[in-house]
């Protein structure tokens, strides 16, 4: 495996309004899934406030990233999602620079 630090992998969807109900129910019933691939930490799936979607998931590297990409799960899901496209997803894998706590 590659490195050890950790992938953020954000992605921009696009959904056809007719299908945004199907859509999120649909991501209510996979994310679970999506979550116990190996090397996981976390996803998140996100509604912009223009309706749009985003996904916020992270990985322990690279390559677990590319597995779970390579896997039947993936191929299964990312055809169904596509579907539902009304632009083509963009996506970003990005590692921490630094973070800080905001303060309350």
């Amino acid at each position: 495996m590659s490195g050890s630090n950790p992938l953020t992998r954000i992605v921009h969807l696009q959904v056809a309004l007719p299908h945004r109900a199907e859509f999120e129910t649909y991501v209510a019933q996979k994310i679970r899934i999506v979550a116990e691939q190996a090397g996981c930490l976390s996803v998140q799936w996100l509604r912009a406030q223009d309706g749009s979607y985003f996904t916020y998931s992270q990985w322990e590297n690279e390559d677990f990233l590319e597995g779970y990409r390579q896997s039947a799960t993936f191929a299964e899901i990312w055809a169904t999602l596509k579907a539902w496209f009304d632009a083509p997803a963009r996506a970003w894998s990005c590692h921490l620079i630094t973070e800080h706590p905001c303060s309350v």
